[in-house]
């Protein structure tokens, strides 16, 4: 799967000071994920910098990203401790040393972004699916798949959301359907869709209503991916709230588990036996999960 800290060489951090002014357990905000170590790196406008944390440790890495122009929306450290870093339809990299590297005109808007130890998936906005993967030196495209965006595209509504399984398998949901469309990570080919049963039925799509989709997590050593759904996208389900949806893959079927937290939250990312959800106004909550 993805780089993990233990990959990361040393690289320079900011001091302590800058650290203690930005505590993502209080102030986190924007996007991460939770990575197979169950760290995440939080972008803290405060400091400028890229943020390494654990729930165990706090934040023990920083790195320097003070000389981008614009502001990050998405992000991965490489295992060489450099961050490739999207915004808008660039991706920019900063090195380890917080100084500006290569950068990479996008075909278009990335709506989602997910690693292993090769390189990096970005999914794009289209009407049509679009996946590239990255390599980690000068972030050739290793593989696409689909029809590349037009400039026209840049508005498209249809949401996808991206996991990669911790064999490296790339899973995509698509707009309300709960199916996974699946593809081998090495050279992105097509092994098909997973279907899933709920309640030895037909799955129920969901009513998106406008909104986008929730966030995609593998989580490790289970066969399952959970996906944040509010519960006004399942009426049917008579819930309230932010739902997880549990996707088991190696039974193809789906279960709806209550959070008992708000549908404006969002799910970072999954840990042993908890998921990491952002708080709406800032800060992290630990959700138990089964």
């Amino acid at each position: 799967m993805g780089p993990t800290l233990a990959s990361y060489p040393s690289y320079p951090s900011t001091p302590s000071a800058s650290r203690q002014g930005s505590d993502p357990l209080t102030a986190a905000t924007g996007w991460a994920r939770v990575d197979k170590d169950g760290s995440c790196i939080f972008y803290s406008p405060t400091t400028r910098s890229l943020d390494t944390w654990t729930k165990d440790q706090g934040v023990t890495a920083s790195l320097d990203v003070s000389k981008l122009e614009v502001p990050p929306e998405k992000w991965v450290v490489d295992p060489y401790g450099n961050a490739w870093i999207v915004s808008g339809s660039t991706l920019y990299q900063i090195t380890k040393n917080g100084k500006t590297g290569s950068t990479v005109k996008l075909p278009g808007e990335v709506v989602d972004l997910a690693w292993d130890t090769k390189g990096f998936v970005l999914l794009y906005r289209t009407s049509e699916l679009f996946l590239e993967k990255h390599d980690y030196t000068k972030a050739n495209v290793i593989w696409s798949v689909g029809k590349k965006p037009k400039a026209a595209e840049a508005g498209a509504s249809l949401t996808r959301r991206l996991a990669i399984s911790e064999e490296g398998s790339v899973l995509v949901a698509t707009g309300s359907s709960v199916t996974l469309q699946t593809f081998e990570g090495v050279k992105g080919t097509v092994l098909g869709d997973v279907v899933f049963t709920f309640n030895n039925s037909a799955t129920p799509g969901l009513l998106l209503g406008g909104r986008e989709r929730g966030a995609l997590s593998w989580w490790m050593g289970k066969g399952v991916v959970l996906a944040a759904v509010p519960a006004s996208q399942v009426p049917s389900e008579k819930k309230s709230g932010l739902l997880l949806a549990r996707l088991d893959l190696s039974g193809s079927t789906l279960e709806f588990l209550p959070t008992g937290v708000t549908e404006d939250h969002k799910l970072l990312g999954a840990l042993d036996s908890e998921v990491v959800l952002l708080k709406p106004g800032g800060g992290l909550i630990f959700v138990p999960v089964r």
